[in-house]
């Protein structure tokens, strides 16, 4: 279950890499006690959570505000294609905004019910003057995708 491995990972004191790889299973749940776990790690430098192809809902903003208390992270790959994942991408955009020490990004959520538009993942990324790699894949949600608001967010 998320909520224990959530738990589990909160309570290692001194972690600095964590790369996590449940893809193709069928974990059910939401990310809130995943996210929660991040957040107690503010020392993590590598974030890696491959989730893709589960049955995972919701819970994005949990994960998002997690990876804003991880202000030393360099590497963050979030991979949860072909999920149900609802919601907004506000709170991870602004997590990854409070990420100044960000080299390395990939974000994958192809295949979800995800809605809005990307203006707060380009005003993250946009703070992240050290990024050198930048992978962004949404395809067949609903966003909004205004290129022009996400190319203006990056480039300010």
């Amino acid at each position: 279950r998320l909520e224990s491995l959530g738990k589990g990972i909160g309570s290692c004191a001194r972690l600095q890499v964590l790369n996590l790889n449940f893809s193709g299973n069928q974990i059910q749940g939401n990310l809130q006690a995943l996210g929660e776990g991040v957040a107690r790690n503010p020392q993590l430098r590598s974030l890696a959570l491959l989730f893709h192809s589960n049955r995972i809902e919701g819970g994005l903003h949990a994960v998002g505000q997690g990876i804003g208390c991880c202000v030393h992270l360099v590497d963050l790959l979030l991979h949860f294609n072909g999920n149900q994942i609802q919601g907004n991408l506000h709170d991870l955009g602004e997590g990854i905004g409070r990420c100044p020490q960000l080299t390395n990004l990939a974000l994958c959520f192809d295949g979800n019910h995800i809605q809005g538009d990307l203006r707060s993942i380009g005003r993250g990324i946009g703070r992240c003057s050290r990024l050198s790699q930048v992978m962004l894949r949404f395809a067949g949600n609903r966003i909004e995708a205004d290129l022009n608001a996400l190319g203006h967010e990056i480039g300010r």
